[in-house]
């Protein structure tokens, strides 16, 4: 496999690649009002030379990350996971994962039955009430542990011991793989005396107050999660990646590479870390690269001045970038005779799923771009280039946005340095936008050498899936020493 063109192989589910290139409009007959568009969105089209840059800088910031974690100027934390076996497709056993992200909660029993066999999967969803969701903690996790007991008890499972995978997508500082104590709650949730302490220990205790036989033995987030899961079938999986809503990373490491990492056992080679890799810039490195555009999604975030490579990418700031794009060409005559609709005009009125639907129409016709104009923003007078540009805009945003998760990826290809990697990955953009992943592909492509190959494998259910995969490794290798 030699040649550059078929180094790279994608495994999509869910939607199609469509053959549509943005780019090849600039060519037609010259349209003063589209190159204006074409104009501001220049920076959403890096070069390979920029895309170079930033893969260079994030090593540059994971190697202090690894190496130097007490330096307060690094971006990124190269959390320790603590894992260090991941499943090897031979696993057997019933296990429960929990996966805690929000107001909605799951719980599933994974039974691994055959080797390189996907597993049989059950799952019930449960809704945490508004008043456990900023009450007291014992309250919280006993409701939990309730409903563990109730899908244990449909099942017949009460008098089985089984381990569980804990999924929590909060902020944790884990500090073994059944131990992490909450940083702090997000998401809705304030339930004070929670945080400072290890919410596996309290998911234990209340789990056996109510007499079961179950014990969380790993937690994980979600990224790790969508590693294990792809690799319990394929072996040479060694990059996780999140890119939805929110994005992040996660890969194998040498530990002979990470320094700082110190309570391992003697015999460990490598290691799970968790790049939490949206925080890339914070401390500048990446100003080069931000425009007015991520300087207004910022101000008007939750947490200005953070996450500065996740709000270039992830779904939940996409569609204010475009949003603020469009509400610039509208003011400056460029769309809609200047008018601005009142739903672009409101904090998050273009939510990132309008991209997939505008960059999904075909080349010349504009059916989605349309109905979401009228439908959406109750428009009905706009021209087939206000279309035109709109669509532009969306394929912009979108192709930044993959252009620079894929310069994070050829960095990680580069520092593992595998001849065959498989990166699992997981999220609304990969899975629904239809040239997100071929963008991704193309760029990687420019960014590693011949010699590496990879794939990009579509990961669903890491968080649950994924988290019982990891029990059974651990108990795998337990049984293997």
């Amino acid at each position: 496999m030699e040649s550059r063109s078929i180094r790279s192989i994608t495994s999509l589910k869910s939607y199609e690649i469509l053959n549509v290139n943005p780019q090849s409009q600039i060519n037609e007959v010259p349209n003063p009002k589209f190159n204006r568009a074409v104009e501001i969105c220049k920076p959403f089209w890096p070069t390979t030379e920029q895309c170079e840059a930033i893969m260079h800088k994030m090593n540059i910031e994971m190697t202090k990350g690894l190496n130097t974690p007490e330096d307060p100027t690094n971006d990124l934390k190269m959390l320790n996971t603590y894992v260090t076996n991941l499943p090897m497709g031979n696993e057997t056993g019933r296990y429960l994962a929990l996966d805690l992200g929000g107001t909605n909660y799951r719980l599933l029993l994974v039974t691994f039955h055959a080797p390189k066999t996907p597993p049989l999967i059950e799952a019930d969803v449960y809704t945490i009430s508004n008043e456990l969701q900023t009450g007291k903690g014992d309250e919280l996790f006993k409701f939990i542990a309730g409903t563990v007991k109730t899908f244990l008890q449909t099942r017949n499972l009460l008098d089985v011991p089984l381990d569980l995978g804990f999924t929590f997508s909060f902020p944790v500082n884990q500090e073994a793989l059944n131990k992490g104590t909450l940083i702090r709650w997000t998401k809705g949730f304030d339930v004070p005396d929670v945080v400072g302490k290890d919410i596996v220990e309290i998911l234990n205790e209340a789990m056996t107050s109510l007499g079961l036989k179950v014990t969380c033995r790993a937690l994980v987030n979600d990224t790790v999660g969508a590693l294990a899961s792809c690799a319990f079938l394929d072996p040479e999986t060694a990059i996780g990646l999140i890119v939805g809503t929110g994005t992040n990373a996660a890969y194998v490491e040498q530990l002979s590479a990470a320094k700082k990492i110190t309570d391992l056992p003697k015999n460990t080679q490598s290691v799970v870390i968790n790049i939490e890799w949206g925080a890339f810039g914070e401390h500048g490195c990446l100003d080069e690269f931000t425009t007015e555009f991520d300087s207004l999604v910022d101000i008007e975030s939750l947490n200005p001045g953070k996450q500065t490579f996740e709000k270039m990418i992830s779904g939940m700031y996409l569609g204010e970038i475009v949003r603020y794009i469009l509400k610039k060409l509208a003011s400056e005559h460029v769309i809609f005779e200047g008018v601005i609709p009142e739903r672009l005009d409101a904090k998050d009125g273009f939510p990132a799923y309008f991209l997939s639907e505008v960059d999904r129409d075909p080349t010349h016709l504009f059916y989605s771009t349309e109905y979401i104009l009228r439908e959406a923003f109750r428009m009905t007078k706009f021209t087939t280039e206000d279309l035109k540009i709109v669509r532009y805009v969306c394929s912009s945003a979108a192709n930044r946005a993959a252009s620079f998760a894929a310069s994070g990826l050829a960095c990680l290809l580069n520092r593992i340095d595998r001849p065959r990697t498989t990166i699992a990955v997981d999220g609304s953009l990969f899975k629904f936008h239809p040239t997100f992943a071929r963008t991704m592909v193309e760029v990687i492509t420019k960014l590693i050498p011949p010699r590496c190959t990879f794939r990009l494998k579509l990961s669903e259910d890491g968080s649950g899936k994924g988290a019982g995969a990891l029990v059974a490794a651990v108990k795998r290798a337990i049984v293997e020493e």
